[in-house]
């Protein structure tokens, strides 16, 4: 069901006035010395140091004022030569106890606003920041910016319009993650937006790239739409997206011209160049091309004919594993309806399922092998009990039982396939929901550590044995029963 409108968040507190006596603290010098800050022209550091003492004010009235500061001179210092930013905190003080809390609240949103200072404008208006995103609206105001990105000669200003499609998201982006540390969404309505976010965004980069691989001497002002899908698979595939994501995708043709592979191998070529380049704003996403048939050795876009072959003759398990949550994202509709048919078909076939149980333990073996963790905290994704089972669970759930029941065959999500099997009597209902629970809290906790900038989403051991031996309990009657 679609999300309820925001209900906005009142801006933070100003910071405290001026007469309120903060402690200088010691990084204040250091960071007043540093070479950049050296360099700047007098009047710049002059503004720059005006800022400090705001600065530390704000920082001391959070719960950590030692990380917080810390966080704010890098922010400040990355843009200390951007007389613009330092110009933005300096006449609209209420822009600093909005960045406090952020980067109190979360360093990875500190590292963010240190890459993409762009989006630091944003805070100016917190309302207008907290507004839900209309992505229709948004789709039509981006292709119409992108359609005035223009040279001299009337031809598209290539970079500019990367460029722009870069700023787009990161801006996005931050509003999205200014919303969720102000606990405007749950992690899936998050990872909804997101998703969606990556949707547009892959539209447009088809319909740009598109001209862009036709060859010289093509009348471009009469030029078909492609016969061309784009298929996501993985964290995109299943609508949960997160900040620094990458996309799994697989491209489709269906073009009956002698030299379509080659044409539309150059499209997906050009696809990942636009997505993944890495231009003055950033990139767009790092884009994987794994899932495809035959993997690394495949070509980058396949035909439709092709690709339901592959899928009935040789791939392996864990391939329909990867199906049962992909979903056609762009391109055109009718490759989109044929893909989703292929993996109905796919999915519905009858099996084997002690030969399928094995399989999807050799798979499990091979990705717990793949991610060793040496140390003595739990992994919440890759351990024993942890969410790999539970997908794996669900994965084999639906490739075990569409065939006797094609509601399994939606792209529905773990939790809801949980549900629906435990309803079909496929599985116990309090096991399911207990396991539903315990899979809502590991993606809650994964998203607060990197939230958090962890690199691994592990936490202690202790705190979750039970829910561990739970998601175990669930995987003996399914998968080892």
């Amino acid at each position: 069901p679609p999300t309820p409108p925001i209900t906005p968040k009142p801006a933070p507190e100003a910071a405290p006035p001026d007469n309120f006596q903060a402690p200088a603290p010691e990084k204040t010098p250091h960071f007043l010395s540093s070479h950049k800050l050296r360099r700047l022209p007098r009047p710049s550091r002059a503004r720059l140091e005006q800022l400090l003492p705001p600065l530390c004010q704000a920082a001391a009235q959070t719960t950590n004022p030692e990380e917080t500061l810390s966080r704010l001179l890098n922010v400040m210092e990355s843009i200390a030569q951007r007389s613009a930013y330092v110009a933005l905190l300096s006449e609209y003080p209420e822009t600093i106890s909005r960045l406090t809390m952020l980067v109190s609240a979360s360093p990875w949103a500190a590292q963010y606003l240190v890459q993409y200072p762009l989006v630091l404008d944003r805070l100016i208006n917190w309302q207008s920041l907290m507004q839900d995103t209309d992505f229709s609206a948004l789709q039509k105001q981006l292709h119409h910016e992108l359609d005035a990105c223009k040279l001299p000669d009337g031809q598209p200003d290539i970079e500019q319009q990367m460029n722009l499609m870069r700023d787009t998201l990161h801006q996005h982006t931050f509003e999205l993650l200014a919303q969720d540390l102000s606990g405007c969404y749950t992690v899936e309505q998050l990872a909804d937006k997101s998703s969606a976010l990556a949707d547009l965004m892959l539209e447009e980069t088809l319909y740009r790239t598109w001209p862009l691989a036709q060859p010289k001497g093509t009348d471009l002002s009469s030029l078909p739409a492609p016969e061309f899908a784009i298929i996501a698979y993985g964290k995109l595939g299943g609508k949960e997206l997160g900040y620094a994501s990458d996309l799994d995708l697989v491209f489709l043709y269906d073009d009956p011209d002698q030299n379509a592979s080659e044409h539309y191998v150059k499209l997906g070529r050009r696809m990942i160049s636009w997505l993944s380049t890495l231009t003055s704003s950033g990139r767009l996403y790092e884009v994987d091309m794994r899932l495809r048939p035959d993997g690394n050795a495949g070509l980058i876009a396949v035909s439709v004919d092709s690709f339901e072959q592959y899928q009935q003759q040789q791939a392996w398990s864990w391939e329909h594993q990867a199906l049962t949550r992909a979903r056609f994202v762009a391109g055109s509709t009718r490759i989109g309806e044929r893909f989703e048919q292929v993996r109905q078909d796919i999915l519905v076939r009858p099996r084997d399922l002690q030969q399928l149980k094995t399989d999807i333990r050799q798979m499990r073996a091979r990705i717990f092998e793949g991610h060793p963790n040496r140390s003595e905290l739990f992994d919440l994704k890759h351990d024993s009990g942890g969410m790999v089972d539970i997908e794996f669970i669900t994965q084999f759930i639906v490739l075990a039982h569409a065939h006797q029941y094609p509601v399994l065959l939606g792209n529905l999500g773990n939790i809801t396939l949980l549900g629906l099997a435990a309803e079909l009597g496929l599985i116990d209902s309090t096991l399911a929901t207990q396991v539903s629970n315990i899979y809502r809290n590991y993606r809650k906790l994964q998203h607060t550590l990197r939230l958090q900038a962890q690199p691994w989403a592990r936490v202690p051991p202790q705190n979750h044995e039970q829910d561990r031996q739970t998601v175990r309990a669930l995987w003996e009657v399914v998968i080892e029963g």
